[in-house]
């Protein structure tokens, strides 16, 4: 290993005093999450917040309801990710403007600005979306889209798979440019037509940040909330409410500050162990 040199020591140098910081803050703050969440209000130790969550009905559902969630945004933000990832990665004029159009745009949009938006869109008097199906006539008459369990959390879905499908098509469009263009055309030569090009390639090549991409999207699909809050608040009834939002509610809403601490601590660790297998399959497929 090569020695630091004079400039990389003095970066270091620099940074140390806000790394330690952050290290700081956050062994401070899971510290105190944890120890709320096995004591009581009075301060005495506690088992009963966990006790509480496990027994919670409404905790049940709320991960019942986080599974689709994520399950329904990361599969179309991914698959819509690589679409438009490989419509962006020909060569055609203008293409930066498009990439930036196409990208940027959702994914620098404000989340109370994009929920304010989808919420009026789904409006079920006025709402445009009622208006074109309408004027198609593709339905006879405006459909409540979030008035009901089953229809708003595939309405919030969709959202959110607008909200974040560019995150996933620029990892996407990275990956395809390192790919050799000396491979599609050995394999073009051997007869291969274009689908057989893309599952023989492009797919394997993507491989590793598909991984990536999959893993780093799930965790903050489960996180997300700012979406959901402001579309549903979690409604109607309990048909839209995740654990994230439960835990906001717990905290804020009802102040049982020692539950949601034990529920976020329960989250914390389901968030770890999928960090974890991803990244051990990522190291193994690396080290072949």
């Amino acid at each position: 290993m090569s020695r630091l040199t004079r400039e990389e020591k003095t970066a270091f140098k620099m940074i140390l005093p806000y790394l330690l910081i952050i290290v700081l803050l956050f062994i401070f703050l899971i510290g105190s999450n944890i120890y709320s969440s096995f004591t009581t209000e009075e301060g005495k130790f506690t088992l009963q917040n966990y006790y509480r969550v496990f027994t919670d009905p409404v905790v049940g559902r709320a991960m019942a309801n986080t599974v689709v969630w994520v399950v329904g945004s990361v599969l179309g933000q991914l698959l819509l990710g690589l679409l438009v990832a490989l419509l962006l990665n020909e060569s055609t004029r203008g293409q930066i403007i498009f990439r930036s159009i196409i990208l940027i745009l959702p994914w620098a949009t404000l989340d109370i600005v994009a929920g304010v938006m989808w919420k009026w869109m789904y409006n079920d008097m006025y709402g445009v979306l009622n208006d074109v199906l309408v004027k198609l006539h593709i339905i006879n008459d405006y459909i409540p889209w979030l008035g009901s369990e089953n229809m708003a959390m595939m309405s919030v879905i969709i959202a959110n798979i607008w909200k974040g499908f560019c995150l996933s098509g620029m990892f996407f469009l990275a990956g395809l440019q390192t790919i050799s263009p000396d491979l599609y055309e050995a394999a073009e030569i051997d007869g291969a037509n274009s689908l057989k090009r893309f599952w023989r390639i492009t797919i394997p090549q993507l491989k590793p940040v598909v991984m990536t991409t999959l893993m780093l999207t799930i965790i903050w699909t489960i996180n997300y909330f700012p979406l959901i809050y402001i579309m549903t608040g979690g409604g109607p009834g309990y048909g839209t409410e995740t654990v994230v939002t439960y835990i906001y509610k717990l905290g804020f809403r009802f102040l049982e500050f020692n539950k949601a601490a034990a529920l976020s601590n329960i989250l914390f660790i389901a968030i770890f162990a999928i960090a974890f297998v991803f990244l051990r399959n990522i190291t193994k497929e690396e080290a072949r």
